[in-house]
């Protein structure tokens, strides 16, 4: 993130590194002067490799976003799956108990009724 501003801040001044450099041309040691009014040099040479890193890295960061997103979503369904599996099998367990404690209670009573 402090890269990002970093290239923010060195886009923001570059009109006045322009004007700068056009004041003082001879002492960068050029035997032309390159930075004109409109700051076209300080636009091609400065500013656009960094704008293309810029959107290099929104892009990456994008995608990246984009992949978290996915796995948090199939996270959640493998999470609601095994709480519906753990549910369902609660289910059954409950009514294995019923059935196993049901079945001799009633073969008992119709035991005793026979006697």
């Amino acid at each position: 993130m402090g890269f990002m501003i970093c290239i923010g801040l060195i886009v923001r001044l570059a009109e006045y590194l322009n004007t700068t450099g056009s004041a003082r041309w001879q002492e960068f040691g050029i035997t032309q002067n390159y930075f004109d009014r409109g700051g076209i040099f300080m636009g091609i040479m400065v500013c656009a490799p960094l704008l293309m890193v810029c959107l290099c890295m929104l892009i990456h960061m994008i995608r990246e976003a984009s992949n978290l997103l996915k796995d948090v979503t199939q996270m959640k369904h493998t999470a609601k799956s095994r709480q519906k599996a753990k549910k369902e099998e609660g289910k059954k367990k409950k009514d294995e108990k019923k059935n196993s404690t049901a079945g001799p209670r009633r073969s008992q009573r119709t035991n005793k009724k026979k006697d």
